[in-house]
């Protein structure tokens, strides 16, 4: 749906200063006033908000059957909360079952879920994301406390070019068959104390094809680090950050750029937020957000889209119930744009949503409203924007995450609005203690509405599929089947393309 044109100049001379004295103000307030209020309500504590997310049942990077809580036996010296868990058990077994714990057993699930989440940690994430739970001796926090390993595997890729099916070169290039060898290696840590969280996890790797004319390697390298702290009872810090050096897209990522400048990109998206509960019913998040798409071919020829963006947001929350959180929310925007100026843009948006426990399985946020954006160039449009996720405990030993976003997209012409919607969806599901499986789609629609000239869309469909088999707590095999599609990029066709791609790995974990 093509959005209206905005003609007024006036808001893109006076907004901008406006929205950063607003949302400076706030988190001045945010940083000052939190610790005048802290001793007066310490008694609130953080057990509400914890309220705001879910259990956590795995760890879907690895896929790994075991969630529980490490376990310690009665008068035995305390043992790390990291400790490696594979028993069938999810229960800690700290001590013998007493009459006071069959009495808490007849209080039903509410009880259980109030002393969950005395001992759970809830963190912002990324915008689009719905909020992480740090639950000790659960998911990541139950392996050990450092983890390191490496991969093996052999693979077949029918199109690693991305050729188009309609070549409109003077000189066709063929499309690209052939077999190739993936090597890739990974380290992780992760820190849990009673105020503090600190993870970290390192993969690097590469693709060497067998028969691809030109360039026949693809590396990958990917740093994802959190860090929590809670500075007192009532005010949190939390860092979010992801850097990436790829060279085949990313379609899982919700702002990642459908540019067709081809090649090795880089792609880092930071985020801090700030909270502070002034009461026990009423707190503010500040958050701000710093991300950069760098491509490192860049065609002179080409328009390119390597861009910075800088994000600064507050969010209001009100607790209306220990499961429903009432959000209202401004954000504002700044884009620069390294090798085409013209393109440069500030964005305004005003959101209201939910955070909402539905249930001890299922946790929900949503983030709707609207965005106004305007070109330093000239000409300024509006759209509807649109964030969702939730997080479902299917069974079990299973997982269903969904995240969208609808909204702005980068522009090759300024002036040009270009508005997508992005799905992502990822079940993980572990059918005994050795194996696991996963499935991940991502769909993304995009319309392109030039100020001269008629819409056109694209259409990219993403979906894979991955087993694994877990010989022992070192030893794995894994398959792993991918199928990508885009149609619609252009009136000729020149840039459909389809692609299957299939590995088969082993892994061993030190």
């Amino acid at each position: 749906m093509k959005s209206n044109t905005l003609n007024h100049t006036s808001f893109q001379n006076s907004s901008r200063p406006l929205v950063l004295v607003v949302l400076a103000g706030c988190s001045w307030a945010n940083v000052t006033l939190a610790q005048d209020s802290a001793g007066s309500a310490a008694s609130a504590g953080s057990g509400s908000n914890a309220a705001q997310g879910s259990r956590t049942t795995g760890d879907g990077a690895s896929g790994s059957y075991r969630t529980g809580q490490s376990s310690s036996s009665v008068g035995a010296s305390k043992q790390s909360p990291f400790a490696y868990n594979t028993g069938d058990s999810d229960m800690p077994k700290t001590r013998k079952v007493t009459y006071a714990d069959a009495e808490a057993q007849k209080a039903g699930p509410q009880l259980e879920a109030r002393d969950t989440n005395e001992s759970q940690i809830v963190a912002p994430s990324f915008y689009g994301h719905g909020p992480q739970v740090i639950t000790p001796g659960q998911g990541q926090f139950a392996r050990p406390k450092y983890r390191y390993g490496i991969s093996v595997g052999v693979g077949y890729d029918d199109n690693p070019n991305q050729t188009a099916h309609v070549n409109l070169s003077v000189v066709g290039q063929p499309r690209v068959r052939t077999g190739f060898t993936n090597v890739n290696g990974h380290w992780d840590a992760q820190w849990l104390k009673p105020r503090t969280v600190f993870t970290i996890n390192l993969e690097g790797g590469g693709d060497f094809y067998w028969n691809r004319p030109g360039n026949t390697t693809d590396g990958n390298v990917r740093l994802g680090v959190l860090y929590v702290n809670k500075i007192d009872p009532l005010t949190q810090l939390t860092a979010n950050a992801s850097f990436a050096y790829l060279s085949q897209p990313d379609y899982s990522n919700l702002y990642a750029s459908t540019s067709q400048v081809a090649g090795d990109y880089f792609t880092a998206s930071t985020k801090f937020d700030l909270n502070h509960r002034w009461t026990p019913l009423f707190s503010t998040t500040t958050s701000a957000s710093v991300n950069v798409l760098k491509y490192t071919n860049e065609s002179p020829t080409k328009l390119s889209n390597s861009y910075w963006s800088f994000i600064f947001g507050n969010e209001f929350r009100f607790q209306s119930s220990p499961r429903l959180t009432w959000v209202a929310e401004g954000r504002y925007g700044l884009d620069e744009y390294i090798s085409n100026t013209r393109l440069n843009a500030q964005t305004a948006y005003a959101l209201g949503g939910v955070d909402w426990l539905a249930s001890r399985h299922l946790t929900t946020s949503i983030r709707a409203g609207a965005s106004f954006r305007t070109f330093d160039a000239g000409g300024s449009s509006n759209a509807p924007y649109v964030e969702a996720s939730m997080n479902y405990l299917v069974g079990r030993h299973s997982t269903l995450t969904i995240n969208g976003r609808y909204g702005f997209e980068q522009s090759n012409t300024a002036g040009d609005e270009n508005v997508s919607y992005r799905l992502g969806v990822l079940y993980q599901q572990a059918f005994t203690s050795r194996f696991s499986g996963n499935t991940g789609i991502n769909f993304i629609h995009t319309d392109f509405n030039p100020r001269q000239g008629a819409t056109t869309s694209t259409d990219i469909f993403d979906v894979n599929v991955g087993v694994q088999y877990r010989l022992d707590r070192h030893f794995a095999l894994s398959a792993r089947y991918s199928y990508t599609f885009q149609e619609g990029a252009s009136s000729t066709g020149s840039q459909d393309f389809d692609r299957n791609r299939i590995l088969f790995s082993a892994q061993y974990e030190f």
